[in-house]
Parts: structure tokens; C-alpha cells; sequence
């Protein structure tokens, strides 16, 4: 009986640690990157990075599409005291289209979603640091929300 509740709680524990989506979320289902000035903005905020890129940006439209594509996600994971590695900023023509936080070492983003960190490190090659003045104007422009 010992055994039979031990099993019991680790499968409880098992499923509930990636509970499914009612739906899948397309991150950016109705961003068209062809079409505009897209950059997706990257800071700092606490804990962990990938290496040691803080602040930086993606604007290859390429890699912005490989990222589109492969944005998707289906799976929930418990809160947890992990905090945000990073807050992520879509923008396009210098205005926000998408705003989250993400954490690449507990693996998951705003709303407690599953975020694999290859989702994100995986494109380290084309991140375009951040430094001195563009952190002050990406930090007075739109880290003020």
C-alpha cells in the first residue's frame, strides 16, 4: 500500500508539472516580419543569462521568422520563486507590439508558459549587444511601462 501511494504521487507530481494548454499559443501568430521595422529588444533583468549576453537585439529577418515558426508553445508549468532572467519587447517602427518576461534557467515565460532556453539561445549567433547609450535609450524608451 506504502508503494502503491509513493507511485500514486510521483504521477501526480509528473503530469502536473506540464499541464497542457486549452490551446496552443503562437507567440507571434499575427506578426507579419516582411512588413515592417520589426526588432525584438532583450534586457537584463536578474538571474540568469545566456552566457554572458544581457542586453541586446534581433532584427535579422530570417532568424525572426525561424523564431516566429518556432514560437510555439503548449504547455503550462508550476509557479515557481524563479523570478525573470530577461523582459522581451517586440517592437515595430519604435512602438511595442509584444511585451514578456522570460527565464532561461527555470524555463519559462510571462503567464507561467513552458519556455525551452533553446527557444532563445539558440539564435545567440545573431544577438546584437547592447551597450552604454543604446541601454540608456532602450531603458528610457521602453522599459518605462
Amino acid at each position: 500500500m506504502k508503494k502503491l501511494i509513493i507511485l500514486l504521487l510521483l504521477v501526480i507530481d509528473l503530469v502536473g508539472c506540464h499541464e497542457k494548454l486549452d490551446e496552443e499559443l503562437v507567440y507571434f501568430e499575427d506578426v507579419d516580419f516582411s512588413s515592417g521595422d520589426y526588432k525584438i529588444y532583450v534586457f537584463a533583468t536578474e538571474g540568469e543569462w545566456i552566457e554572458d549576453y544581457k542586453n541586446f537585439i534581433i532584427d535579422d529577418i530570417e532568424i525572426l521568422n525561424e523564431i516566429k515558426k518556432r514560437w510555439v508553445f503548449e504547455h503550462k508549468i508550476p509557479p515557481s520563486a524563479c523570478g525573470y532572467g530577461y523582459n522581451l519587447k517586440l517592437v515595430d517602427n519604435e512602438k511595442i507590439v509584444k511585451s514578456t518576461s522570460i527565464n532561461v534557467d527555470c524555463e519559462y515565460m510571462s503567464g507561467w508558459i513552458e519556455f525551452p532556453k533553446e527557444y532563445l539561445s539558440d539564435y545567440k549567433s545573431a544577438f546584437e549587444r547592447l551597450e552604454g547609450d543604446g541601454i540608456k535609450r532602450f531603458s528610457e524608451k521602453y522599459l518605462k511601462e
